[in-house]
């Protein structure tokens, strides 16, 4: 399976509700939410949380077409 056939699946499954898809998509673009989770050029793990959470609930009230 290809890298982006993976993504694929796992955003399709995230969006039917799948829990550990969800977490996978997380792990997945883990390394870019470290970079967008910096303050003042550190990292801030408060706004890593934020992030995620974010990403959860877009995830949750996205609709397919």
């Amino acid at each position: 399976m290809k890298k982006y056939d993976l993504l694929y699946k796992l955003i399709n499954d995230a969006l039917e509700g799948n829990t550990a898809a969800t977490f996978e998509l997380i792990l997945h673009f883990e390394p870019l939410i470290n970079k967008y989770s910096k303050i003042d050029g550190r990292f801030d793990q408060e706004c890593k949380d934020y992030i995620i959470d974010r990403l959860f609930k877009k995830i949750k009230n996205f609709r397919k077409n």
